[in-house]
């Protein structure tokens, strides 16, 4: 069996504290070296600038609105003594004060009627009225149906104008009245007259329903 011995002057282990002091010193030399081979270096303080905002405070004066007035009234007339001797000084004026106690005054009268222009009978006239226009009355459907006939005898109110203003059923059966009534309305006249003059006049007028 070999028995191998390590070289003392290549054990680590003897040689460990010697190693880490040179290499502590070493350290520190280039430290040194280098701090000393730097440039000074100045830092400068930064100060930041803020602007100030200046707020000015103004006294508005208060203000008044202006209203504009009305136009005065207009000054009242004043009475100026005359020198005519005409204006008697004794006149004044009476007095215009209102009394609740007085009775109301009658109320006016109504006017007067117009006055109403005669009317004449068929007789009574010099030149009688002529049929202008004549209407036959229309035959009514209900006494078509029943086979109804008759007459109606009728009284015509003709004005100055030759147009019927009323009408008055004298007799006749009630299914035609208010067909020869229509009828008779719708008649025109030469007017009557009188004394040169056109009148009213009061006339007789048959109307006949037959049937065909």
């Amino acid at each position: 069996m070999i028995i191998r011995r390590k070289n003392p002057e290549v054990d680590l282990k003897l040689k460990y504290n010697k190693v880490l002091e040179n290499c502590l010193i070493l350290s520190l030399a280039i430290l040194l070296v280098l701090f000393l081979s730097s440039s000074s270096m100045e830092l400068t303080p930064y100060a930041k600038t803020v602007q100030q905002e200046i707020i000015k405070v103004e006294d508005i004066p208060e203000t008044h609105q202006v209203k504009k007035l009305p136009p005065p009234p207009p000054r009242p007339s004043v009475p100026i003594e005359t020198e005519r001797e005409d204006v008697s000084e004794e006149v004044t004026i009476e007095s215009t004060e209102l009394d609740l106690d007085e009775p109301p005054l009658p109320p006016p009268p109504p006017p007067a009627p117009p006055p109403t222009e005669p009317v004449f009978e068929f007789y009574q006239v010099s030149e009688p009225p002529v049929t202008i226009r004549e209407v036959i009355p229309e035959y009514p459907e209900i006494a078509r149906k029943a086979g109804i006939e008759g007459k109606v005898f009728t009284k015509l109110l003709v004005n100055q104008q030759g147009r019927v203003d009323s009408v008055a059923v004298l007799k006749g059966p009630e299914v035609f009245i208010d067909a020869a009534v229509k009828a008779a309305t719708q008649l025109r006249f030469k007017p009557a007259r009188q004394n040169d003059k056109p009148v009213r006049v009061w006339v007789s007028q048959v109307f006949v329903f037959r049937l065909k």
